[in-house]
Parts: structure tokens; C-alpha cells; sequence
């Protein structure tokens, strides 16, 4: 059978993989990407140490960085190590230094790149960033020089449609064997509540295990209740009608805030509303596309992830009509409307859509949303 390609791989594989490709040499560069933070992190250190093993000097560059110098970039790519046999440099954020119209975009770092990987001899680069595209230029005429390509996705938070046991969530999997590892074990229905408690952040996860080792077994006690980690979690649970839990999301983002696709915290409101509106907006409308052609036929074609990211968003799109979801799309985008037009919408119309839209249990309606207009 053949291997599987690198973007088939769960995160725990595609991570297994680069150990494999680190234990035969350190590559001459590496592109580390995809949704999950917690993944990229886990490779640019395996990665790094493995810099250090080889008696490789560590450069470290971030593009949030606010001291971070395209120029010290392009120097550390360019020179040799002072004391060592070569360069490990690291770059965090790379996908703006490639992206057009960012304010560190960096036209000049192909070439920098490809002129150190023709150079030969001992060093390693690592570009590490959500947003980096696979197709991109740079990292394409990279990989023809040698350089390795690793991506790692968001673990699932649902169970899969044909086996709804929350305990078969991957993500729920995830933290029981992660928890073993830390010396913390949980038991699956304990991985549940923690996952509900928390959401789909894997670094709030491992906080929470902390807590848990402190705890003395009183896990409940212990665990800080954060469900709605991230505006677009958060945009799950509103489409999906699970009520409390995105109640108490909604409480805990527009109190604590939430970290963006960038890595950098958010605190304000505003910054909340302008986020949530489009992701649940887009989701219904993802559902809607289903739900009136068939799975086959969201907006702009099939929806990224797969087929198991097609099965979970026609399980969706069962669980209301098509004129709910057409209902839902002109309710999210009436608050979005209202958004952009002045401060008026806050955590209490996110709680009031939610009320509208909530799941009923087995037998009843779901929320139709129907409101005084």
C-alpha cells in the first residue's frame, strides 16, 4: 500500500514523520504549517533541538515580534555562524513575510532562501507559519532544492457521524493519551468534560492539566470553564444550537478575549463581533448549500478537510431545514449588518441568537429563529 500523502496524515503521524526524517539528518530547510499551533510549536522544537544536537547556532525570528528586523532576517540567512558549524534559523510567522500586502512582506526572501540552499554545507532553515500556502512559489522552488513540508491540522471535536460517542471525538482521544503522557491520566469521560470545559485549544488543554495535577483527582474543582476558546469555536456551537455551551463561550470571549489566527491576543468587543459574525455566518451558508443540493455543493465547491469534513457538514445540515438555514443566514447577517454600521451589537445579541437557534431535544423543533422584525 502506499504511503499516505503528507496532508492524508493526523497530526500525531505527520509529527511521528518528521522525527523519522530529523533522525536521518537535519533537512536543509523545513516549511511547518497548517491550523493547529500547538502541532507547529511541537515541530519547530523537535526541530530546533535538533539544531542544537548538531552543534548548529540558534536564530530565532518572529514576524509578531514587534523588535523583529526583516534585515537581521535576511543577515542570519546570508552569513555563517560565529562559533559554530552553521545556522539553525528559525521563523515564526513566515506566511506574512510571503504574503502580499503584509507589513513585513519580504519580496526578497526566495531568493535569499534558494541562494543558502545552493550554497551547501551545514545549517538549517525552518519557516514555520499558519497561513503558509502550499502551493506557494517559494516553498515549491524549495522543495525541489531538497526541502520538507509538514502540516498539521486542527484535530476533530466531534465524534464521526457514524459513531456519535463523544469519546470517539479525536481531539477527546488526543488528551487522553497526551494526559497519560504528562502523568496525569484521564479516563475518556473525564476527557469529555475537559474538552467541553475547554474547547478545541490544545495549549488550554495542557493548562488544564496543570490544574489537574494540583487538583489531588478533584478534577471538576480544579478546571477553569473556557468551551468557547476561539471565535470560530465559538461559531460551531451557535450553528450547531448547543446553547449553554455557547453561552458560557460567549461570556468567556467577550470578558477574556481570544488568541487570533496570527497567535497575537485579542481583547476587545469589537475585535470579537467582527470575527463571529462572518464564522457563523459562512457556516450557515456552508449548511444551507447542503442543505438544499446535496453534500456536494457548498459555497465554491466541496469544503476543505476532506471526507470526513464533507460527512460532518452534511450530519449539519440534517439538523435543520433548508428554510431554517436560510432563516439562520439572514439573522447573522442582520447582526453583521448592524456591526459594521456602529457599536450595537454585543455579548447579549450573540446570547439572543443563540436562545433563537438552540437544539431541542429528540422530538422537539430546533430554534427557527423567529423574532419581531
Amino acid at each position: 500500500m502506499a504511503a499516505k500523502r503528507s496532508k492524508d496524515l493526523a497530526p500525531d503521524q505527520e509529527l511521528k514523520r518528521l522525527e523519522g526524517v530529523l533522525a536521518e539528518g537535519l533537512p536543509r530547510a523545513l516549511f511547518v504549517r497548517g491550523d493547529e499551533a500547538w502541532y507547529r510549536q511541537q515541530a519547530a522544537d523537535l526541530v530546533v533541538a535538533a539544531g542544537k544536537q548538531a552543534g548548529l547556532e540558534i536564530c530565532r525570528h518572529d514576524t509578531a515580534d514587534p523588535e523583529f528586523k526583516l534585515l537581521r532576517l535576511l543577515d542570519d540567512l546570508a552569513g555563517g555562524a560565529l562559533f559554530a558549524g552553521g545556522r539553525c534559523v528559525l521563523v515564526r510567522g513566515a506566511n506574512d513575510l510571503l504574503r502580499k500586502g503584509s507589513r513585513v512582506h519580504a519580496p526578497g526572501l526566495g531568493k535569499a532562501l534558494m541562494a543558502r540552499l545552493a550554497q551547501g554545507g551545514e545549517g538549517c532553515v525552518i519557516l514555520e507559519g499558519k497561513g503558509l500556502r502550499a502551493d506557494n512559489k517559494v516553498l515549491k522552488d524549495a522543495k525541489t532544492q531538497g526541502a520538507e513540508l509538514f502540516s498539521f491540522r486542527r484535530l476533530w471535536d466531534s465524534p464521526p457521524p457514524w459513531k456519535p460517542d463523544p469519546r470517539e471525538a479525536e481531539l477527546v482521544q488526543w488528551l487522553v493519551r497526551h494526559s497519560r503522557a504528562r502523568g496525569v491520566p484521564l479516563a475518556p469521560d473525564q476527557a469529555v468534560y475537559l474538552v467541553a470545559a475547554t474547547g478545541n485549544d490544545l495549549a488550554a488543554l495542557d493548562g488544564q492539566l496543570d490544574r489537574a495535577a494540583a487538583s489531588g483527582g478533584k478534577l471538576e474543582q480544579a478546571v477553569v470553564w473556557d468551551p468557547g476558546g476561539t471565535p470560530w469555536a465559538l461559531a460551531d456551537l451557535l450553528v450547531d444550537g448547543q446553547v449553554q455551551r455557547a453561552v458560557a463561550g460567549l461570556e468567556s470571549l467577550f470578558n477574556g478575549g481570544f488568541t487570533g489566527n496570527d497567535g497575537r491576543r485579542e481583547s476587545t468587543p469589537e475585535a470579537l463581533v467582527a470575527m463571529l459574525g462572518p464564522a457563523v455566518s459562512g457556516k450557515a451558508r456552508e449548511a444551507l448549500a447542503v442543505a438544499r443540493g446535496g453534500p456536494d455543493s457548498p459555497p465554491g465547491g466541496r469544503p476543505q478537510g476532506g471526507a470526513r469534513a464533507r460527512e460532518a457538514l452534511a450530519a449539519r445540515a440534517k439538523g435543520r431545514t433548508a428554510v431554517e438555514w436560510q432563516r439562520m443566514v439572514e439573522d447573522a447577517a442582520d447582526l453583521e449588518r448592524r456591526a459594521r454600521s456602529g457599536p450595537s451589537v454585543g455579548a447579549s445579541d450573540w446570547c439572543a441568537f443563540a436562545l433563537r437557534w438552540r437544539s431541542q431535544p429528540s422530538g422537539g423543533r430546533r430554534g427557527a429563529g423567529s423574532r419581531a422584525r
